[in-house]
Formats: C-alpha cells, structure tokens, sequence
C-alpha cells in the first residue's frame, strides 16, 4: 500500500512507529523471560529450553526487520496501521494526524480487523 503522507504527519508517523517498536521489543523480552523463567524453575529442560530461545529469538527477529528494516517515508502509513492493528498503542495516539490522515487509518485498521 502506498500512501504518502504529509510532512507533519510524517514526524507523527515517526513518532508512532517508535512508540510501538520500544512496545514490541518489550513483548519480545517478556517472551524470552518467559522461557527462560520456565528453565530455571525446572519447567523445561536445558537443550529444550535453548531451542525454544533461539527459534522465539529468530521469529522475533524476521518480524522486526520485515515490519521496520528499510522504512522509508512512503511506508510509514502502513507501518502505523500494522501497529494499530496489532494493538500496540490506542487509535488515539493518531490524534495528532491531520484529520484526513486519521479518518483514512480508522477506516483501514476496521476493515482490517473485521473477520472474513
């Protein structure tokens, strides 16, 4: 999806896109955390517990570089709609966009949450 945003509501864009990547970087920690509580409790072996570390870790990580590695200003939009969706941050968050630009990513992020 293309959509090119005015320069006011890039900086909010950026700002967004922070916000929720600092929020999944801290769901990703408390995953890692997770196993590895279980670890240490005695919960889950040594060899088991690595494994589920290294592949949370690699799927963490494909998830990061697809969503912001490379972003550029005509990604931004869809980057915020993704985390909108995903349930990062409050649609009114997007409160600062100008109305236009707000009106499109509610619109959006209900088409893409209604089931199918």
């Amino acid at each position: 999806m293309y959509y090119e945003l005015p320069k006011k509501d890039k900086k909010i864009a950026r700002q967004l896109m922070d916000k929720g990547l600092l929020i999944e970087f801290e769901q990703g920690l408390k995953e890692f955390d997770s196993i590895l509580q279980a670890w240490k409790s005695g919960n889950t072996d040594t060899k088991e517990a690595y494994y589920k570390i290294f592949n949370a870790i690699a799927k963490f990580d494909k998830h990061i570089a697809r969503r912001y590695d490379g972003i550029g200003g005509s990604r931004y939009f869809e980057t915020v709609i993704a985390q909108l969706v995903d349930g990062l941050y409050d649609i009114s968050e997007a409160d600062g966009f100008s109305p236009e630009v707000k009106e499109d990513a509610l619109r959006i992020v209900k088409l893409r949450k209604e089931p199918f």
